[in-house]
């Protein structure tokens, strides 16, 4: 689970022969995500330097979707908040029907107007990259 803390240094131990010689290869987390969940990419944003990476697309049930990664200790709760009023990622305006974090976040999925604007509840679909990615690499079915 640490790897996804920083996702962009990831790394795996590859046997390389049969007498169990190994060697560390990088790892895209990224790219095997989009591919694990039927990402239909539109747009990949990587901002190494800032600690985050968004792939924006589509999954096969149509929804739009952010996937937002991100080096968990560069971007911490704060910074995660800002980013995402950056990006317009709440309820509130967001574009997106379903969004991917990685790490913990507190970043909101309820948003309720006033009577005055109407008095509408919106919702947006935030889920952790970290379970879905581990349930869709390892499944089996039978």
């Amino acid at each position: 689970m640490e790897h996804f803390n920083k996702p962009f240094d990831c790394t795996l131990k590859v046997t390389v022969d049969s007498a169990g010689a190994y060697e560390e290869r990088s790892i895209d987390l990224v790219e095997t995500f989009n591919y694990l969940i039927g990402l239909r990419v539109k747009h990949i944003d990587m901002q190494l330097e800032q600690g985050f990476v968004t792939v924006t697309g589509w999954l096969p049930s149509g929804e739009k979707t952010l996937v937002l990664w991100r080096d968990v200790e560069r971007v911490n709760y704060e910074a995660l908040n800002r980013l995402c009023e950056k990006l317009a990622i709440n309820p509130a305006d967001s574009e997106f029907e379903v969004v991917y974090i990685n790490g913990d976040h507190n970043i909101p999925a309820v948003f309720t107007t006033t009577e005055d604007e109407g008095g509408i509840t919106k919702t947006l679909k935030i889920r952790q990259i970290e379970p879905e990615f581990l349930q869709r690499m390892f499944s089996v079915e039978v």
